[in-house]
């Protein structure tokens, strides 16, 4: 992955909803990710309506296909940008301002699986296939920025349209709750470029081997690891991952509430709080299939 050709002009936002290698408490039978939150309000789709405020003009999902076709389902292979819904509510002709914002489902690579696939993996495994397909495309196609939306990290998603011009910025961006931000292991949304890229995919990857190195004259290795020492970063969680993310110029904005919803606790606490009000579906959050022969 190569930094993006710098176009004073344009600003190219990936939006990264990372599902596969996800962890929570509920154990629902299809994934845990379809929550509700609001009637007609999941948690996976308030990460894509988060990504829409944000600005992000593709969306990538990183999920393994066994819950794919689900996802899809529900999702489908686009959304309306919520910024341009907005707007289209003061014009006369509302189709001419509105957009909307592929979607694509991104498996995590059959080699992967079980080695080094832990959930911060899953982050960079999207931004990598975002990468490459937007490069095959055209080098102006690469994003500048990738965004980071977490589908268990629950905070209202308005709160990225207020930041949006933060988040579409050459700096790093972060929110924080109490002064913790996902450095701290805690599932909140930040941007990052191909430098922390590369900084955190050398972590994963140092730390995923099997054996010790070549033996003298040896030219394949022999020796396995402790059982304890093989592919430490397998279990690695985001804060072993980014905990030395770039601070250097941080444009960091503080949250008023945030809940983790891997626990059933803070589910609770949610219901309880009054902050669900917060969370309903969106006016105009509209999803759906593209028909044959329809361009996005």
């Amino acid at each position: 992955m190569k930094q993006a050709q710098q176009n004073p002009h344009s600003f190219h936002l990936a939006g990264i909803i990372p599902v596969a290698a996800s962890t929570s408490e509920f154990n629902l039978p299809g994934h845990d990710v379809l929550m509700p939150i609001a009637p007609n309000y999941s948690l996976i789709e308030r990460a894509v309506a988060e990504c829409s405020y944000a600005g992000c003009e593709s969306i990538w999902i990183v999920c393994n296909d066994d819950i794919a076709p689900l996802l899809k389902h529900r999702l489908g292979e686009y959304v309306e940008d919520l910024i341009s819904v907005e707007k289209g509510a003061f014009v006369r002709f509302p189709s001419e301002v509105r957009n909307t914002i592929p979607i694509y489902y991104v498996p995590i690579h059959p080699k992967h699986r079980d080695k080094i696939d832990c959930y911060a993996w899953s982050i960079l495994h999207g931004a990598n296939v975002a990468y490459w397909i937007c490069r095959r495309l055209s080098r102006w196609f690469i994003p500048d920025r990738y965004y980071v939306a977490f589908p268990f990290g629950i905070y209202n998603p308005h709160q990225a349209k207020a930041a949006r011009k933060l988040i579409a910025s050459k700096k790093p961006f972060y929110f924080s709750y109490e002064e913790k931000t996902v450095r701290d292991g805690i599932p909140l949304g930040f941007t990052f470029d191909a430098n922390e890229w590369k900084r955190a995919r050398d972590v994963i990857k140092s730390n995923s081997k099997t054996y010790y190195p070549p033996l003298e004259g040896e030219q394949m290795p022999s020796k396995r690891l402790p059982a304890e020492e093989r592919l430490k970063s397998r279990h690695y969680n985001l804060h072993d991952v980014f905990n030395e993310a770039s601070l250097v110029e941080a444009q960091i904005s503080e949250l008023d509430w945030f809940y983790d919803l891997t626990k059933w606790e803070e589910y609770c606490k949610l219901l309880t709080s009054g902050h669900h009000e917060d969370l309903k579906r969106p006016y105009g959050f509209t999803t759906g299939h593209l028909h044959e022969g329809e361009e996005e």
